[in-house]
């Protein structure tokens, strides 16, 4: 009688377990957002896999029991089983691998590098100097009445000029304008929204490949050249 009835009872926890995770695989959580996430995982899942886990296993000790007892494999309750134990045991490995996985580094969507400031009648514009991009290669100057401070920059009312690593920006100024040569791929961009724009004297002046590279080698107090520092290591280095 009790031979049966440990028996049976594995047979019946390994199915129990396994219509349990078929349960659980059709009905994944339809809202991924905090608080009906937070019910799911609480209310229905954990639940769940608590339960496959005592079933599976229980019903692999009691298929033990029975062939140490009575030298009788239950082939049966040990197939039964092994969904619901393999289910347990990955989502087990899941939580363990995540729970020992690094905090990882929060990247700043820029980086300043660089700062410089014009002074022209009555007014000092200020050019920001920042790398951005999956590696910080890309290069992005703002033009501004706003300087750099504390790690705080109003983009929206301000005039800016980007690139990729080879970004060079060269500038003059006379009395009252600060006049920028760019490359004719890239334009001068700005902000929609920005209120005070009218109020930064800048003009851009579109030039060719050649003529960019004619600027590097110019030797002039007029035409001068936005001076970038290097960055190293900045995966290591700059954090949120």
């Amino acid at each position: 009688m009790l031979k049966r009835l440990n028996k049976y009872l594995g047979i019946s926890f390994g199915l129990v377990s396994s219509i349990l995770v078929v349960i659980i695989l059709l009905n994944p959580p339809t809202d991924y957002d905090g608080g009906p996430m937070l019910a799911y995982n609480f209310l229905f899942f954990f639940p769940m896999l608590i339960v496959v886990g005592i079933l599976s296993l229980t019903s692999i000790i009691l298929s033990i029991i029975r062939f140490a007892k009575y030298k009788g494999l239950n082939i049966i309750s040990i197939v039964l089983s092994i969904p619901g134990l393999i289910y347990f045991a990955l989502i087990l490995l899941r939580f363990l691998i995540i729970s020992t996985e690094p905090e990882p580094i929060e990247r700043p969507d820029q980086i300043h590098n660089n700062s410089e400031s014009i002074v022209l009648d009555g007014k000092t514009l200020h050019l920001t100097g920042f790398n951005f991009g999956k590696d910080y290669e890309r290069k992005r100057v703002y033009i501004s009445g706003i300087p750099y401070f504390n790690k705080s920059f109003k983009k929206t009312d301000a005039y800016f000029c980007q690139g990729n690593s080879k970004f060079e920006l060269f500038y003059s100024n006379d009395s009252d304008s600060l006049w920028v040569y760019i490359s004719q791929s890239e334009s001068m961009y700005h902000n929609i929204n920005g209120k005070n724009l009218d109020k930064i004297p800048v003009r851009a002046i579109q030039l060719t490949n050649r003529q960019i590279d004619s600027l590097m080698n110019l030797e002039s107090d007029k035409i001068k050249r936005f001076e970038w520092e290097e960055i190293t290591e900045p995966n290591n280095v700059y954090k949120k």
